[in-house]
């Protein structure tokens, strides 16, 4: 993580002259806001000091999209955790083959959650919970750790070692956890 803040403060925020955040309440253009990223997004404040400030470049509504300009400190972001849970192939059982309470306290405690495979998508679904995401998984959940949004992989086996390469390749942290039940 602070191989990437590193690389966003020289070269990213060097590069970037008006960043994109939601409001929290209205502002007022040329007014001071401090930001702060929340499940992913970039949101500014005006009254929620945060390391990081900067100016609005016009008026906007509470929920609106509004141009920062200035920026200054750094943005506090959490630590995203990378959860990967390991679920059989059909032909070993797939969906039914799954610790199916165990898939559901995981998934409860994170905010984004994928898939990959059509048995991961059945397993999640017979807990109720549907994924943010089933195509460009592996990009997908770097960008969103990248944004301090924790995630669940859900997939099958034979896709595990290619997720966990591109996690290394990043320097993300994850865990592995096999939900075969044998």
């Amino acid at each position: 993580m602070k191989k990437y803040a590193l690389f966003v403060m020289e070269d990213i925020i060097s590069h970037v002259s008006t960043w994109t955040a939601i409001t929290k309440e209205e502002v007022k253009e040329g007014q001071q806001v401090y930001l702060k990223m929340e499940e992913g997004l970039l949101y500014v404040s005006r009254t929620e000091n945060t390391g990081a400030s900067g100016n609005v470049i016009s008026d906007a509504s509470v929920g609106e999209d509004v141009g920062v300009t200035s920026l200054q400190g750094l943005i506090d972001m959490e630590n995203a955790t990378i959860t990967i849970c390991k679920v059989p192939r059909v032909g070993r059982g797939g969906s039914r083959k799954v610790e199916l309470e165990r898939l559901k306290m995981l998934a409860n405690s994170k905010s984004y959650i994928a898939a990959i495979g059509v048995e991961a998508l059945i397993a999640l679904r017979k807990v109720g919970i549907s994924p943010n995401v089933m195509f460009g998984t592996n990009e997908s959940v770097i960008e969103a750790a990248y944004h301090g949004l924790s995630s669940l992989v859900v997939s099958v086996d034979e896709q595990v070692s290619l997720l966990l390469s591109r996690l290394e390749t990043e320097n993300l942290e994850y865990e592995l956890v096999d939900l075969t039940v044998e």
